[in-house]
């Protein structure tokens, strides 16, 4: 049996002990419930939703950009109990490098509501604007762009937020980036 084959097996089997997990604790917390136990009930529903952002960072971490041509990049990491610390949700990030000086970090944080906090620098340009940020679409989506020591682009769209901050790089860096980014795909998860 070759590689591949093998290494979905592995995934399959993963998932399903996941999945498993999630299904056992939702009922656990039916049961729960039903019987008056209200703080194991609740226990219960919020480890199944911590089993099921930890999946869609599994996911997320696979939706990142490939290195573009001249960079390489570290792994993408996913984290959804720091982003209990912002109110819920998943974080992930990426770091990209080229030779030793330049280096970018690519962050998405989906579904906290750090990232209806942000909605308002989007849905008001002139504010963004006072704050120093350039405004433009990349692939339909609304960016902020600062050019300053160190540059930086954010995205929102729903309930994704993309963060970029680059040390020594140009702004066609960043945008390149964002261009290459799927948020459609990540908005699903």
């Amino acid at each position: 049996m070759g590689k591949t084959p093998l290494v979905c097996c592995l995934a399959l089997a993963s998932f399903m002990a996941v999945a498993g997990d999630v299904e056992e604790a939702i009922k656990a917390g039916q049961d729960a419930y039903q019987q008056g136990q209200l703080s194991e009930a609740a226990n219960q529903f919020s480890y199944a939703a911590t089993l099921i952002r930890q999946q869609q960072g599994d996911k997320m971490v696979k939706l990142f950009p490939a290195p573009l041509k001249g960079w390489q990049a570290d792994d993408a990491e996913s984290e959804s109990a720091g982003a209990a610390m912002l109110g819920g949700g998943v974080t992930g990030s990426r770091l990209y490098h080229k030779g030793d000086d330049i280096s970018l970090e690519l962050k998405i944080i989906k579904d906290s509501p750090l990232v209806q906090a942000m909605a308002g620098l989007f849905t008001n340009p002139n504010m963004a604007a006072m704050a120093g940020y350039k405004i433009k679409k990349i692939n339909g989506v609304s960016a902020m762009l600062k050019t300053d020591d160190e540059m930086s682009l954010t995205m929102m769209d729903g309930t994704v937020l993309v963060q970029m901050e680059c040390s020594e790089c140009q702004s066609s860096d960043l945008e390149d980036y964002a261009k290459a980014l799927d948020i459609g795909a990540i908005k699903q998860l």
